[in-house]
C-alpha cells in the first residue's frame, strides 16, 4: 500500500509540475508571438514581393505567344476625373470623402492642408491618431481631416488627389437647395414689406395701446427678418465653400498590379507557407521545452530521491520477509 501511494504522489507531482510549466511557457509564447508577429508578417511580405518581382522580371523577358495576356490588357489603376459642374444657374452645395494611403505621413498630411490653403480655403477640423508606445501591434497613423474649399475648386482638388498618395475611394455629393433658397428670399422680401409698413403705421398710431401692439408686432418681424437674412448667409456660405473629408492612412508600402500568377507559383508559395508553418511549430515547441525546464530541474532531483528512497525501502522489506524463512 505504501509503495502505490508513492507511486502516485509521484505522479501527482509530476503532472502539476507539467501543467505549470506548460501553462507558463504558453502565456510567454504568446506575448513572444506577438511581439513576433509583425516582424514576421514584414519577412513574409518582402519574400513574397521578391517572388512576385522575378516573376515580372521573367515574364517581361519572355516573348509574347498567342494566348498569352498582352501588357494593354494590365487593369488600369489611375483615378478617374469626375466632373460635377452644372451647366445652369443653381445654388448647389457640394461635399465630398476622400480616402488616402501613404508611406510618408507627414509629408501628406502637409501638403493636403499647403493645397488647401493655395486654394483660398481652410481647415475646419483635424484628428491626428499617432502610434502609442504601450502598443506593440500600433504600428500606423491617421488623420481625419475636415475642409472647407471654393466650390469653384472641387471637382479639380477630387481629381487631382492622387498627389497626395494612393487613392482609395472618392465620393461626392451635390444637394440642390435652390427651391429652398428661393422661398426664404421671397419671405424675406415679405417680411421686408411688412417691416416698412408697420413703421409707417408706428408714426401715425395715436393711442397708447395701438403703439404698444403695433411695435410688439414690429419686434416679432425683425426678429423673424435676421433669422431668415442669417439662414441665406449659411446657405451662401455652404454653396461657395465645399466641404470634403480627407481621411489619410500609413502604410509600409503601397501594393501595384502584378502580372497573372501561374500554377507554379500557386504551389511554389504553398509549399513555401507550410514550411514557414512546421518551422514556426519547432520554434513553438523549443519554447515549451525551455520554459519547462526550470521545472524539470527541480523535479528531476526530487523524483530521483523518491525512487531511491523506495528502491531502499523495497529491499529492505524484502530481506524483512526472508529471515522468518531462514529460520524456519
Amino acid at each position: 500500500m505504501k509503495n502505490k501511494y508513492l507511486i502516485n504522489l509521484l505522479r501527482g507531482i509530476l503532472l502539476v509540475i507539467l501543467l505549470l510549466g506548460l501553462y507558463g511557457c504558453g502565456a510567454k509564447k504568446g506575448d513572444y508571438s506577438t511581439r513576433q508577429e509583425s516582424s514576421t508578417a514584414a519577412e513574409k511580405a518582402k519574400s513574397d514581393e521578391k517572388m512576385m518581382n522575378d516573376v515580372a522580371t521573367e515574364a517581361a523577358e519572355m516573348p509574347q505567344e498567342s494566348g498569352s495576356i498582352p501588357e494593354e490588357e494590365t487593369r488600369n489603376t489611375e483615378t478617374p476625373n469626375i466632373n460635377t459642374e452644372v451647366g445652369y444657374s443653381r445654388k448647389i452645395i457640394k461635399t465630398g470623402e476622400l480616402q488616402l494611403q501613404t508611406k510618408d505621413f507627414k509629408k501628406c498630411v502637409e501638403d493636403v492642408v499647403a493645397k488647401v490653403q493655395s486654394l483660398k480655403g481652410y481647415v475646419e477640423s483635424s484628428n491626428v491618431q499617432g502610434n502609442s508606445i504601450y502598443d506593440v501591434n500600433s504600428s500606423t497613423r491617421r488623420a481625419s481631416i475636415v475642409i472647407r474649399i471654393p466650390q469653384k475648386h472641387f471637382d479639380s482638388f477630387i481629381n487631382e488627389s492622387s498627389k497626395f498618395g494612393n487613392v482609395v475611394y472618392t465620393t461626392s455629393n451635390s444637394d440642390d437647395i435652390t427651391s429652398a433658397y428661393v422661398d426664404t428670399e421671397i419671405r424675406l422680401k415679405s417680411l421686408k414689406t411688412r417691416h416698412e409698413r408697420l413703421l409707417v403705421l408706428l408714426e401715425q398710431s395715436g393711442s397708447l395701446k395701438d403703439l404698444f401692439a403695433i411695435e410688439q408686432e414690429l419686434g416679432n418681424v425683425t426678429y423673424e427678418i435676421e433669422k431668415l437674412s442669417g439662414q441665406l448667409k449659411q446657405y451662401d456660405q455652404l454653396v461657395d465653400m465645399s466641404t470634403i473629408t480627407i481621411q489619410i492612412e500609413e502604410v509600409y508600402k503601397i501594393e501595384e498590379m502584378k502580372p497573372v500568377i501561374t500554377f507554379g507559383d500557386k504551389i511554389a508559395s504553398t509549399f513555401k507557407g507550410s514550411v514557414e508553418g512546421l518551422i514556426t511549430f519547432l520554434e513553438g515547441l523549443f519554447l515549451v521545452l525551455v520554459g519547462i525546464t526550470p521545472f524539470l530541474i527541480i523535479i528531476v532531483p526530487i523524483a530521483i530521491l523518491i525512487l531511491i528512497i523506495y528502491k531502499k525501502h523495497g529491499k529492505s522489506k524484502k530481506i524483512r520477509e526472508e529471515k522468518p524463512k531462514e529460520e524456519k
